[in-house]
């Protein structure tokens, strides 16, 4: 359904794409939860991905970049979709707010005119162009551990109506918790679904994650 990927900032290393999903057909405890979103690991299993994180507790979002394909009805939902994903999470009351900024944010939001599966052009983002991408994605720029920037990208196959949840989800993925949830138990009860748009609140459990990546101070 959605692409994502962790990037390691080239200056430092060479990219690496991450696994997208692992999947559970059962209710997970809160640490398997935990554990799979942050880093890939399989019920009581080891980590297959880094756990990274952004080092300050406010974070600037923003549209960058809205081509003219999304001129309308699109755009105004974007917007929405936008404001409504920030004040969700800001809501769970976690260690990390959101703010909105178009300038220069440290999430980047971009509405590319290029279909669905087909490859990322326009980004501003040399790393990223040429990449493969689906209906929506984020990318994450990291360097031991620590998130440098986060990039999502919206394509032009995703339909408008699954935008206020891929906005929520791609947001949320982009403050570290990279990893689907694959099977049919999550598609009403988590943000990751790996195979459903049809969230666009947080999860009980999407909060717990929430929480424990970034501690209330």
């Amino acid at each position: 359904m959605i692409w994502r990927a962790i990037v390691l900032w080239l200056a430092f290393s060479n990219h690496a794409v991450a696994q997208e999903f692992l999947r559970t057909d059962v209710a997970l405890s809160d640490d398997d939860f935990y554990n799979l979103v942050a880093c890939a690991a399989p019920p009581g299993g080891e980590c297959a991905k880094s756990i990274v994180r952004w080092p300050k507790d406010t974070l600037t979002i923003g549209i960058t970049k809205m081509e003219r394909a999304y001129l309308g009805g699109k755009k105004t939902r974007a917007e929405a979709s936008l404001t409504r994903a920030v004040d969700e999470i800001n809501a769970a009351n976690s260690g990390i707010q959101l703010t909105r900024n178009d300038s220069a944010p440290d999430i980047a939001i971009l509405f590319l005119d290029i279909p669905s599966r087909s490859q990322i052009k326009g980004s501003g983002f040399n790393v990223l162009e040429g990449t493969p991408i689906s209906g929506a994605g984020v990318r994450v720029f990291a360097k031991d551990g620590v998130i440098l920037k986060a990039v999502i990208i919206f394509t032009t196959g995703l339909q408008k109506r699954a935008y206020e949840s891929a906005m929520l989800e791609e947001i949320t993925q982009g403050l570290g918790l990279l990893t689907d949830i694959g099977g049919a138990y999550y598609e009403s009860r988590s943000i990751f679904s790996q195979s459903s748009n049809a969230l666009t609140k947080l999860g009980k459990q999407d909060i717990m994650a929430l929480g424990r990546h970034y501690p209330a101070r």
